[in-house]
C-alpha cells in the first residue's frame, strides 16, 4: 500500500502536500489524534512523534524531505480518502508573493496556473480616485505583469480620506505619477504605465489598444473606475473590449451604496449588446441633466466596498475560471446594513 498511496499523491500534488485550511488537528483527552473538520475522524493510539509529525503537515511536507512508515501512511490515506490534502506550490520562495501561492494551492484546481496567469496578465485603470487607486493595489500587491494608469486629474486635499495612496508632498502632481511612484516602491515586480488624459474611445484606441493588442495568453482587463461622462463613459469602455477581445468590469460607489459589476467578457455578446444599449440611454439623459449629475460626497468604507468587490470579481471570473455574480449583471452591497442584492442583469 505504501508504494502505490506514495505514487498517486505524487501524481496528484507533484510538489509535496499540506493539510486543507478548513481542517484542524488537537490532541484528545486519552493522546488519540482528533481530525476536525467536516469528515473528522479519530486516531486512538497515536504517539507523541505522530503527532507531531501530522501537525507538521499544516505547513506542508516536499517530497524530498518525506520519510513515509507505515503509521504515515495510514494517516495520508484517511486525509486523501477525506480529501483533506492541498498541494504545495511549486516555489519555495519566501518573497511578496509566499502567501499568494499557498492560497492559490488551498482553493485554486490549478494553483500554478493561476499564479502564471496573474503574472502574465494586463490590465488598464480607467480613473485612479477612490476606486481606481485601491484597485491597483489590489492588481500590483498579487503581481499583474502590466497596469496601465488613466485619469486626468491632479492629487488634490479631498481625496485624501478615502485615497490612501497619495501623500501631502503629492499634492498638485498628476494622480498617475503619484500613484505609480507608490506601487513602483513597493511592488516593483508590474510594469506600470501612465497616461494623464480624459478618458475617451480616443483615449482608449491610441494608448490601450497596443498595450491590449499583445498582451500573449495572460489576458487583458478593462477596469472601469472612473464616473464621467456619465453613461457614455461605459459604453465607450464596453464597446472597446469587445472589439479588442478582453474583458470588462466596472464598479461605482454611492453614498452608501457599493455597486459591483457588470464583468462582461468579449464572447457575451447578449450583455454587451443590452449593457452598451442601456449606458447610451444613460449617456444621453445625463449630457440634458443640469448640473454635474455625479454626487460629491464621498467616504472611504463605500469606496472600499466597491474595489474590493471588483478586484474579487475580476480574481474568481478571470484567474480561478469560476462563475461570478456580477457576470453581465450588476449587485449592490449596502453600508447601512451590509445586505447584498442583486440590481441588473444584461441578459
Amino acid at each position: 500500500m505504501t508504494d502505490g498511496l506514495t505514487e498517486a499523491l505524487r501524481q496528484q500534488f507533484p510538489h509535496g502536500i499540506m493539510l486543507r485550511a478548513s481542517v484542524a488537528l488537537v490532541e484528545g483527552e486519552n493522546a488519540e489524534l482528533v481530525v476536525l473538520g467536516e469528515r473528522g475522524f479519530q486516531v486512538g493510539g497515536a504517539d507523541a512523534a505522530l503527532r507531531d509529525w501530522a501537525g507538521g503537515l499544516v505547513a506542508g511536507i516536499r517530497w524530498n524531505r518525506f520519510e513515509p512508515t507505515g503509521l504515515r501512511m495510514a494517516l495520508l490515506s484517511e486525509f486523501a480518502a477525506r480529501d483533506m490534502l492541498a498541494p504545495l506550490p511549486a516555489s519555495e520562495e519566501t518573497d511578496q508573493y509566499t502567501k499568494q501561492r499557498l492560497w492559490f494551492a488551498q482553493v485554486a484546481e490549478e494553483p500554478d496556473a493561476a499564479a502564471e496567469r496573474i503574472a502574465g496578465h494586463r490590465a488598464v485603470i480607467l480613473g485612479c480616485g477612490g476606486l481606481g487607486s485601491l484597485v491597483a493595489v489590489h492588481l500590483a500587491a498579487m503581481g499583474v505583469g502590466k497596469l496601465l494608469l488613466i485619469d486626468h486629474d491632479a492629487v488634490e486635499i479631498t481625496n485624501f480620506n478615502r485615497q490612501f495612496t497619495y501623500r501631502r508632498s503629492d499634492l498638485g502632481r498628476p494622480k498617475v505619477n503619484a500613484l505609480a511612484d507608490f506601487l513602483a516602491d513597493r511592488y516593483p515586480d508590474t510594469e506600470i504605465d501612465t497616461v494623464s488624459a480624459t478618458v475617451g474611445e480616443g483615449t482608449l484606441e491610441t494608448v490601450a489598444a497596443p498595450l491590449v493588442e499583445n498582451s500573449g495568453p495572460g489576458g487583458w482587463t478593462l477596469f472601469c473606475c472612473a464616473d464621467r461622462p456619465v453613461g457614455t463613459l461605459s459604453a465607450v469602455v464596453a464597446a472597446f473590449a469587445r472589439t479588442h477581445g478582453g474583458a470588462a468590469v466596472f464598479a461605482a460607489a454611492g453614498l452608501e451604496e457599493a455597486a459591483v459589476g457588470p464583468v462582461l467578457n468579449a464572447a457575451d455578446d447578449v450583455g454587451h449588446r443590452l449593457f452598451t444599449q442601456e449606458m447610451d440611454e444613460l449617456g444621453a439623459v445625463a449630457r440634458a441633466t443640469l448640473g454635474d449629475p455625479i454626487m460629491s460626497a464621498s467616504i472611504a468604507p463605500v469606496n472600499t466596498m466597491a474595489a474590493t468587490g471588483m478586484v474579487s470579481e475580476w480574481l474568481n471570473g478571470v484567474v480561478l475560471r469560476r462563475q461570478t455574480r456580477a457576470r453581465s449583471s450588476r449587485y449592490v452591497m449596502n453600508l447601512k446594513d451590509t445586505q447584498v442584492h442583486e440590481e441588473r442583469t444584461w441578459s
